[in-house]
């Protein structure tokens, strides 16, 4: 195998790849990168993979291929050190099939090979309708949901993204949901589809999708019963799928939460921020009380400390007293786009629901006993 290529085409491809590699399995071969050089009809490319026998990343770039070839490298290795090379061009040859030799300029870098026969093969399988979605809205769907996946492993159902197509009237919505029983996180999009469909795509995965997609314009997909097919520009990922049932959590977002006020986000942020650097209790509890145009919020704790802030809001409903942990709190206002916020209660002791308008995104967070 020997081929030409710039650094950048190279080290996008390796970033790309890169998160798939298991860095701490016993399998040698799993902690390496498979690099594929062929020569074919339509022209030379390189395929670079990686996989964790779970997740199956490739990116493929044009080279000028000498030679065809197969082999795999160390992963970290070979990452770094295209990436400390100067710019320029890169001259990629395996010498002999335990050695990969690297060449830029006056520089010259030797790896050790493991046969590529010992590569695992992750198939996609028989996939279902091809799906596609623009980058922009799923990158959207991804940001304002992900950060509320559960790590309770114990509840592995919710150990990664729920991705949902549903019918609404004559057209389908795209809904990506993540919950860990204390917050949730509902982000959604109209798509072209014709069949809907459930499934809850791992943590590390979502991770990986969000990574290929960010400098495309559009997403291709389709899923089976246990795996997930994505296809981003020169990117490509399957997925195992989590193997389980992820909770009816349209039950959870309020219907008839009627009690609204109309909050400044940065304002609020900033205040709930504030309090709860007092607070050191296992909840990080922040006490609300929401009356008369201004929102109170409150932190003590059993060894005398105290922090106080108020803020003017847009409200004119009943006296509402309730908690929130603090930390959870913050996560979900980070996430409002616009200036001001809805916070929307039925009372003190029901879910708040929080979103702002034209956001297609809304949260939902469990109150705390105070």
């Amino acid at each position: 195998m020997q081929f030409e290529v710039a650094k950048q085409s190279l080290l996008k491809a390796i970033s790309n790849v890169s998160g798939a590699v298991e860095r701490k399995n016993t399998i040698p071969v799993l902690q390496n990168i498979k690099i594929e050089a062929q020569k074919t009809q339509e022209g030379d490319k390189v395929i670079l993979s990686a996989t964790d026998m779970d997740i199956l990343v490739t990116a493929t770039f044009e080279a000028d291929i000498k030679k065809s070839g197969v082999t795999t490298v160390p992963a970290q290795m070979f990452f770094d050190i295209v990436r400390k090379i100067p710019e320029g061009a890169i001259m990629i040859s395996q010498e002999s099939p335990t050695i990969l030799q690297i060449k830029s300029g006056k520089s010259k870098y030797s790896l050790p090979c493991i046969d590529a026969t010992e590569f695992p093969n992750l198939s996609e399988g028989e996939l279902g309708e091809e799906i596609t979605i623009k980058s922009e809205d799923l990158m959207r769907m991804i940001e304002k949901t992900r950060f509320a996946i559960s790590s309770d492993e114990t509840r592995y159902y919710l150990n990664g993204l729920y991705l949902h197509a549903i019918k609404q009237g004559t057209n389908f919505s795209l809904r990506t949901v993540a919950t860990d029983g204390h917050r949730l996180a509902l982000s959604f999009a109209d798509i072209d589809l014709k069949t809907p469909f459930g499934v809850i795509l791992p943590k590390k995965s979502v991770a990986e999708i969000r990574k290929i997609i960010e400098a495309t314009k559009e997403v291709r997909f389709a899923i089976s019963r246990v795996k997930i097919k994505v296809v981003a520009g020169q990117a490509t990922i399957i997925s195992k799928l989590i193997d389980g049932e992820f909770p009816d959590y349209d039950k959870v977002v309020p219907k008839n939460n009627s009690l609204v006020a109309s909050i400044n986000k940065k304002t609020f942020f900033d205040c709930v921020d504030r309090v709860s650097t007092v607070a050191t209790d296992k909840h990080r509890l922040v006490k609300m009380i929401l009356e008369n145009g201004k929102l109170s919020l409150q932190v003590s704790t059993n060894d005398g400390s105290f922090a106080y802030e108020e803020l003017d809001v847009n409200y004119s409903g009943d006296r509402i007293e309730t908690g929130f942990n603090s930390r959870y709190l913050l996560d979900i206002i980070g996430q409002i786009d616009n200036d001001e916020l809805l916070m929307r209660f039925k009372d003190g002791s029901s879910p708040a629901l929080i979103e702002a308008k034209n956001m297609s995104s809304v949260f939902v967070i469990m109150p705390v006993r105070i």
